[in-house]
C-alpha cells in the first residue's frame, strides 16, 4: 500500500512528552544518549537525507522545527511517558512526584494547550548493569505501578551487556533492517538517527558543530535490549496511543456533531454568530468559549479549540476525508471571528487533507498506480494553499520570513511529488517563498525551477524554469550565498543558450561575469563577458559597459600568468570580426574593376582576332585558379571587418599571418576604429621577397586595446565527388583563394580611364583620356585595347571625328572605302611606343554609347615587354547610364521624280540641343535637295520637321544581293562550310563620322537578332553585310554647350520591297535531316524566318495616275452649244521597283463615259513608265467621274528563253474626276 510521504507523517505525527527520573537518565547516558527519548529515537521510523542538496536539508529543518502554536495542535503533547528506575531508592515516591508534574498546574501553563487530558504511559526501567539480571523486584514494582496508575504500564530492561567489549552473537532474532551484528554497527545506527535533521534538528545541528572523535552509542545494549526497545515503541503506539486517540475522537465527535445536528442547531449557531450582541471588533472580555482577540487564541475548552484538536487527531490517524470536513467548517468560523492565523491554518489543512485523500494512498490501490486529480479538484486544493500563504504573509511583518507559509508549501509539495502532480507546482512554491531574501525562500524558488519542467514530455517550462532560477539566484546573493547564486545563474544560462530569448541570456551572462569577477575568477568573468560580444540589436546591458567590465577583468587576469595561460584557448570572440568568405587578394591592376564577369569572353575574342607578332598565346588573363604576383610587387589583402556590437571598438596592431612568413613583408596597421555595426574594407599591403607560393592564414590584432585575438582566414574549397567516400561523406579540397604564387619579374601596366561621366546621352562623343602607368621593372610597348562593346573606346586618331558634320550632298569629296561586313570585336592599337619602367603616358580617346540604357564597358589592354614576346594584360571598366537624346522618325511618299522623305527630329534630352547637320548615307539613294536644318536649338520634347527629296544615284549596285542569297541557301541546306565571303567586300561611301559605322553595325546586329533569332550568332557576320544597297540612313549631328554627338535613323527603304529569296523556295526540301528534335525545330524556324520573313517581303510596285491634259487647275471649259465634248484622258503607269518588271492589264468600265478600246495591257521594265490614252464622252457640264477602271498587275522574272515567270500579283481599282464647265 502506498503511504503518504514520510516527511509529512513525521511532521504531523502525535507528540509524546517524556518525564524520567535521574536514575533512568543515567542509564541512558551510559549508552551515549541524553535521555530515554534519544534511546528510543532510532526506532521511531526511517529517515531521509541528502547532504548534497539544499532542499532536503531545508525541508527537514522546516518540518522538524515546528514550534508550539495556538492555531494548531500537532505539536501539542498527546501523551506523557513517565519513566522510573528499579534502582531508585523510593520508586513509587519518585513516580508520584513525576505524575504530579504531569497533571499539576504546570501542565496547563498555556490556556490554549491541553496538558492534562493526555495519555499517561508509565515505564519501569531495569538497568541490568546496575541492578543485576534478576527481574523479581522490577516485576513487583511494575505490578504496583499498574495497581496505582492503570494498565498503561510496561517494563523495559536495558544495559544487559556486562562488558563494553562483549558482543552478543544472538542478533539474528532482531527485527527489521536495524539489527546489526556488532557494536560498531549499532552505534552507527544511533549516530545516524540522532544526527537526522528530520527527527532531531537541534541535536543534529549541535553535532555538526562538534569537533573531535565521533561519539560511541549503545555500548551496553544487546540485541535483546534492542528488541525490548522496539517492543516498547510498538506497545506505546499500538496498544495505548492509537486506542486512546480513537476514544478521544469518538468523544469529541459527539460534541462536534451535536452542535451541528439538525436545523435547530444550525439556526442556533448562525443566530449566535450573526445576531449576538458582539460588536464588529471582537471584545477583549470574551468568555472562555470564544476567541480572545487580544492574545490571539481560543481557550482549550472552547468548541472551536476542541474541534481543531478533533480534526488534527483525525488527520494524524489518517482519516483525511473526515479531517477535511472538520477543517472546512472551522475555517468559516475562524473567518467570522477574524482569527486570521487560525483561518490560514485551517485553509492549509483543508487542502492538504484533500490532497492526501487521493486514491493513490488508499489501501486497495496497486503500488505505482497514479490517480490524477481533476482540474476542478486540483484548482480547489491549490486555492487552499494560496489562501493560506496569502493570509500568513498579510498578517505577519512585511518583508519577513513566514515559517508557517514555508512549512505549508513544503507539505503540499511533498504530497504533489508523491502523486506526480506538477500542474502549477512551481508557481505555488514561488508564492510560498514570499518576498523575503532568506535562504529557505531561495531554496523553495530553486525547487520551483526543478518542478517547472516535470510532468511533461516537452520542454515548454524551460523559460519559466530559467526565470525561477534567476529569482533564486537573486535571493541567494542577497542572503550572502554567492556560490549558490552563481550555480543557479549558470543553470539558467545553460537553458537559455539554446533558446531564442537572447536578451534574457545576455543579462544572465552579464550577471555571471560580474559575480565571477567579484569572486576573483577573472578568467571565468572574461569568458562570460565574451559571450555578450555578438551582434544583437537589442542587447540588454549596453555593450560599451560590457567592454569596460571585460577590460577590468582581463587586466586583473594578467596579474595571474598561470590563470591567463590556462584560459588562452577559451578567450575567443564569439562573433568573428572578419568575414572569411569576403577576404581576397587584390592585384594592383585589379584595383579599378567594377565587375569580375565577362573577362573570359573578352579574352576569347581577343585570341580569335589575334594580329600581334609572335606566337599566339593560349591565354592572356592570369590563371583564375591561382593568384600570381611578381617578386617585389606589392599586393593587398582586403579584409571585410564588421563591428557586431552596439558600441564602438578599436583594433590595434592589425596584421595578417603568412605562411611561410620569412618570404613576405606584411604591413601592420596601428589602429582601426569601427563605429557600432559598421562594416568596412581594410587593406593590408604584402610584398613577396622571394619566388614561391605563400598563404595568408590568419588575421592578428588586439581587440579594444586589451584582448589579443587571432582569427583564422582558412575556408573550405570545392566539394569533392571523385570517390565513393567523397560522395557519401562531404569532403572538400584545399582552398587556394588566399594563396599567392610569387614569380619572376613580368611586364605590368596600370590603366586608368578618366573624363567619362556616369551619365551621358545616346550617341554622345566624350573626349576622355587613358593613362598608362608602367608599375613594373620592364619597359612596355605595343599597347592594344579590346572592349566588350564595339568601338566604345577608340583613340582620337582612329576616331576621325569632327565637331561639325557636313550637310553637303554634292559628293564633291572623295568617298572612302568602307568594309561591307560586320567587323568583329578585336584589339585596336592604343599606343605603339615604349613606356619605360616607372613612366606614364596619356592617350586621348573617344568614348561612345550607341544605345540607351545601362552601359557596363570592360576594356582589356594587351601589351608586351619591350623587345620581347612576353605578354601582359590589364583591365579597366566603366559603368554609365545612357539616356536618349535626338530621335529621328521618317515617312516616305512617292514623287514624280523619286520620293519625298518627311523627317521629324525630336529632342528627348533634358537640355536644349542644337541640330548642326543632317546627312544621308546609302549606296543607291541620294538626296536631291539640301537638308536645311533650323539653327534654333530644340528645347526638351520639341520637334523639328523638314522634307527631303530622294532619288536613285544611278550607281552600279547589286540590288538583288546575290551573295547574300547564295549564302542563305547554304545555311538552309545545312552547309555552313560552303558560305562564301560577302560581296562586295567594301563599298565606297562618304560617311559623316566614323562613329556612324559603329552605330550601323549595332543596328544591323539588332536587325539580325530580331528577324533571324535561330541563325547561329557566329554565322551572322559571315552572311549579313553591313550595308543594304536599297536602304537609306540619316545621320544628324547635335551640340549642347560643351557636349556633342550624333543620332541615326537606319533602314529607311524608299522603294517598294521585293523578295530576295524567291529563288530559294524550290530548294526547301534539300535541307539535311537531323536526328534531334530540337535541332529540327530550329531549322524549321530558320527556314520560316528566311523564306517568310523580312527578305521575302514584296510590295506592289505599280503606281497609276489619271491625268486630263487639257485641264487647267482641274477644270475644262467647253461650249456645249456646239455639241458634246470628247475629253482626252491619259492614264500613266509607273513601275517603281528598282529590279523587277511588271505586267499589267487595264480594264476601263463599260457603259461609262469612256470611249474607244476598254482593255489595255503591257509590260513595264524596272523603273519604267507606260501611258494609256483614251477619251471620255461628256454631254453636259458638271463634275465628270473618271474612275471605275481596274488594273491587274503582276511582278515576275523573264527567263532567258523569253518565258515569263510570275512572282506576285495585285488587283486595284482607280478613281478620279474632272470638272467641265460650259463656255
Amino acid at each position: 500500500m502506498p503511504s503518504p510521504p514520510l516527511s509529512i507523517i513525521q511532521s504531523l505525527s502525535p507528540r509524546v512528552a517524556v518525564l524520567a527520573s535521574d536514575d533512568v537518565n543515567d542509564s541512558c547516558n551510559a549508552n551515549g544518549c541524553k535521555g530515554l527519548e534519544e534511546l528510543l529515537r532510532p526506532w521511531e521510523g526511517g529517515t531521509e537525507r541528502d547532504e548534497d542538496q539544499q532542499y532536503p536539508t531545508t525541508r527537514a529543518l522546516l518540518l522538524s522545527s515546528r514550534p508550539l502554536a495556538p492555531h494548531e495542535t500537532f505539536n501539542h503533547p498527546v501523551g506523557v511517558m513517565i519513566a522510573i528506575s528499579t534502582t531508585t531508592p523510593d520508586p513509587m515516591g519518585t513516580l508520584t512526584s513525576l505524575y504530579g508534574q504531569a497533571v499539576g498546574t504546570g501542565a496547563q501553563a498555556a490556556p490554549w494547550m491541553d496538558g492534562v487530558q493526555v495519555l499517561k504511559f508509565f515505564v519501569v526501567v531495569h538497568d541490568v548493569a546496575k541492578a543485576g539480571s534478576s527481574l523479581v523486584k522490577a516485576e513487583e514494582l511494575l505490578a504496583n505501578v499498574k495497581k496505582a496508575y492503570g494498565p498503561h504500564s510496561t517494563l523495559l530492561v536495558i544495559n544487559s551487556r556486562q562488558q563494553a567489549g562483549d558482543v552478543s552473537t544472538d542478533v539474528t532474532t532482531a527485527e527489521g533492517p536495524d539489527s546489526q551484528g556488532d557494536a560498531g554497527a549499532l552505534s552507527q545506527i544511533y549516530a545516524n538517527a540522532l544526527s537526522s535533521l528530520t527527527l532531531s534538528p537541534m541535536g543534529a545541528a549541535a553535532q555538526m558543530e562538534e569537533d573531535g572523535p565521533p561519539k560511541t552509542y549503545a555500548s551496553l545494549l544487546t540485541s535483546e535490549d534492542i528488541q525490548r526497545l522496539m517492543a516498547l515503541v510498538r506497545e506505546l503506539v499500538v496498544q495505548s496511543l492509537v486506542p486512546w486517540m480513537e476514544a478521544r475522537i469518538r468523544e469529541w465527535n459527539e460534541a462536534y456533531q451535536s452542535s451541528r445536528r439538525g436545523l435547530t442547531g444550525r439556526l442556533f449557531g448562525a443566530g449566535r454568530k450573526l445576531f449576538s450582541s458582539r460588536p464588529s471588533s471582537p471584545s477583549t472580555t470574551t468568555g472562555p468559549a470564544g476567541y480572545n482577540a487580544i492574545k490571539g487564541y481560543y481557550p482549550v475548552n472552547s468548541p472551536d479549540g476542541l474541534s481543531r484538536r478533533l480534526a488534527d487527531f483525525a488527520f494524524m490517524l489518517r482519516d483525511y476525508r473526515y479531517a477535511a470536513g472538520v477543517y472546512d467548517s472551522l475555517r468559516r468560523d475562524y473567518v467570522q471571528d477574524k482569527a486570521w492565523r487560525y483561518a490560514a491554518a485551517a485553509n492549509e489543512m483543508v487542502g492538504l487533507s484533500q490532497l492526501l485523500s487521493n486514491a493513490f494512498f488508499l489501501p486497495n490501490t496497486p503500488p505505482g498506480s497514479i490517480v490524477p486529480f481533476t482540474t476542478l479538484q486540483h484548482t480547489e486544493i491549490s486555492t487552499c494553499l494560496e489562501n493560506a500563504v496569502i493570509s500568513y504573509y498579510q498578517h505577519g511583518p512585511p518583508g519577513h520570513i513566514q515559517l508557517d507559509a514555508l512549512r505549508a508549501t513544503v507539505l503540499y509539495y511533498e504530497a504533489w511529488k508523491a502523486i506526480q502532480e506538477w500542474r502549477g507546482v512551481g508557481s505555488a512554491l514561488v508564492k510560498g517563498a514570499g518576498e523575503a531574501d532568506e535562504v529557505p525562500c531561495a531554496v523553495l524558488v530553486e525547487e520551483a525551477a526543478a518542478a517547472d519542467v516535470k510532468g511533461g514530455k516537452s520542454k515548454r517550462g524551460s523559460r519559466r524554469q530559467s526565470l525561477h532560477l534567476v529569482m533564486a539566484a537573486k535571493k541567494y546573493e542577497k542572503a550572502g550565498y554567492k556560490a549558490f547564486s552563481r550555480r543557479c545563474l549558470e543553470q539558467a544560462a545553460s537553458l537559455m543558450r539554446g533558446a531564442p530569448w537572447k536578451a534574457a541570456l545576455d543579462n544572465l551572462e552579464y550577471a555571471l561575469g560580474r559575480q565571477a569577477y567579484t569572486l576573483g575568477e577573472s578568467a571565468v568573468a572574461v569568458e562570460h563577458f565574451l559571450r555578450l560580444l555578438k551582434r544583437e540589436d537589442t542587447s540588454s546591458p549596453g555593450q560599451s559597459m560590457v567592454l569596460e567590465d571585460m577590460a577590468l577583468a582581463y587586466e586583473h587576469l594578467q596579474n595571474h600568468p598561470d590563470q591567463l595561460e590556462a584560459a588562452k584557448g577559451k578567450l575567443k570572440l564569439p562573433t568573428p570580426i572578419f568575414d572569411i568568405s569576403k577576404t581576397k587578394i587584390l592585384l594592383p591592376e585589379a584595383s579599378s574593376e567594377h565587375s569580375t564577369e565577362g573577362w573570359e569572353i573578352l579574352e576569347k575574342k581577343a585570341l580569335a582576332n589575334w594580329d600581334r607578332k609572335g606566337k599566339k598565346p593560349l591565354s592572356i588573363l592570369p590563371d583564375p585558379r591561382k593568384i600570381a604576383a611578381c617578386v617585389g610587387e606589392t599586393l593587398c589583402v582586403e579584409l571585410i571587418a564588421s563591428n557586431p556590437l552596439n558600441a564602438p571598438i578599436v583594433l590595434e596592431n592589425l596584421t595578417v599571418g603568412v605562411e611561410p612568413a620569412a618570404a613576405v613583408e606584411v604591413q601592420t596597421i596601428d589602429e582601426v576604429a569601427l563605429a557600432p555595426y559598421e562594416t568596412g574594407a581594410i587593406r593590408l599591403a604584402i610584398t613577396p621577397k622571394a619566388e614561391g607560393p605563400f598563404t595568408v592564414a590568419n588575421a592578428t590584432f588586439t581587440f579594444h586595446r586589451f584582448l589579443p585575438c587571432v582569427e583564422s582566414l582558412e575556408r573550405k574549397g570545392k566539394r569533392l565527388f571523385a570517390t565513393k567516400q567523397q560522395r557519401l561523406k562531404p569532403m572538400y579540397a584545399k582552398d587556394t583563394s588566399l594563396t599567392v604564387h610569387a614569380e619572376a619579374t613580368r611586364p605590368r601596366l596600370e590603366i586608368e580611364l578618366t573624363g567619362v561621366p556616369g551619365s551621358m546621352f545616346e550617341g554622345e562623343l566624350v573626349d576622355a583620356e587613358i593613362t598608362l602607368r608602367n608599375k613594373g621593372t620592364l619597359g612596355v610597348e605595343n599597347v592594344g585595347l579590346i572592349t566588350n562593346h564595339y568601338g566604345a573606346i577608340v583613340s582620337r586618331e582612329l576616331s576621325q571625328t569632327s565637331h561639325q558634320l557636313t550637310a553637303d550632298t554634292s559628293h564633291s569629296n572623295t568617298p572612302a572605302s568602307i568594309p561591307n561586313r560586320l567587323q568583329p570585336i578585336a584589339p585596336v592599337p592604343l599606343y605603339d611606343g615604349v613606356i619605360e619602367a616607372g613612366k606614364s603616358v596619356t592617350v586621348p580617346v573617344v568614348f561612345t554609347a550607341v544605345a540607351p540604357g545601362a552601359l557596363d564597358v570592360k576594356a582589356l589592354a594587351i601589351f608586351s615587354a619591350a623587345g620581347t614576346d612576353v605578354l601582359g594584360c590589364s583591365r579597366v571598366s566603366h559603368a554609365a547610364e545612357v539616356r536618349r537624346a535626338l530621335a529621328i522618325s521618317t515617312e516616305v511618299a512617292p514623287a514624280r521624280k523619286g520620293y519625298f522623305l518627311a523627317v521629324t527630329v525630336t529632342n528627348h534630352a533634358d537640355v536644349p540641343l542644337e541640330v548642326t547637320g543632317l546627312s544621308a548615307v546609302s549606296e543607291y539613294w541620294q538626296l536631291t535637295s539640301p537638308a536645311d536644318v533650323s539653327p534654333e536649338p530644340l528645347l526638351p520634347q520639341q520637334t523639328q520637321r523638314l522634307v527631303l527629296s530622294v532619288q536613285s544615284g544611278g550607281a552600279n549596285v547589286d540590288l538583288t544581293q546575290t551573295r547574300l542569297v547564295s549564302n542563305l541557301s547554304h545555311v538552309l541546306a545545312g552547309r555552313p562550310e560552303a558560305i562564301e565571303p560577302i560581296e562586295p567586300g567594301s563599298v565606297k561611301l562618304q560617311v559623316p563620322t566614323a562613329e556612324y559605322l559603329r552605330a550601323r553595325r549595332a543596328w544591323r546586329l539588332r536587325f539580325a537578332t530580331e528577324h533571324f533569332p535561330t541563325l547561329p550568332r557566329e554565322l551572322v557576320p559571315r552572311i549579313l553585310p553591313l550595308l543594304d544597297p536599297l536602304e537609306l540612313d540619316l545621320v544628324a549631328s547635335w551640340a549642347a554647350e560643351n557636349r556633342y554627338g550624333f543620332a541615326c535613323a537606319h533602314g529607311i527603304r524608299p522603294a517598294p520591297a521585293f523578295s530576295l529569296v524567291e529563288s530559294l523556295r524550290g530548294g526547301e526540301s534539300t535541307a539535311k535531316r537531323t536526328m534531334y528534335e530540337e535541332t529540327g525545330r530550329q531549322m524549321r524556324a530558320l527556314n520560316e524566318a528566311v523564306l517568310e520573313g523580312v527578305f521575302a517581303d514584296e510590295a506592289d510596285p505599280l503606281l497609276v495616275r489619271t491625268r486630263v491634259p487639257s485641264a487647267k487647275q482641274g477644270r475644262v471649259t467647253h461650249d456645249f452649244a456646239k455639241g458634246s465634248l470628247s475629253l482626252p484622258v491619259e492614264l500613266e503607269l509607273e513601275n517603281r521597283s528598282p529590279t523587277l518588271p511588271v505586267r499589267w492589264i487595264l480594264n476601263l468600265p463599260q457603259g461609262s463615259v469612256y470611249t474607244g478600246t476598254l482593255s489595255h495591257r503591257g509590260t513595264i521594265p524596272a523603273g519604267g513608265r507606260a501611258s494609256v490614252k483614251t477619251h471620255a464622252w461628256v454631254c453636259e457640264p458638271g463634275r465628270v467621274p473618271l474612275g471605275g477602271w481596274e488594273v491587274i498587275r503582276e511582278t515576275g522574272d523573264a527567263e532567258t528563253d523569253g518565258e515569263w515567270v510570275p512572282r506576285m500579283s495585285w488587283i486595284g481599282a482607280g478613281g478620279g474626276s474632272v470638272e467641265v464647265a460650259a463656255a
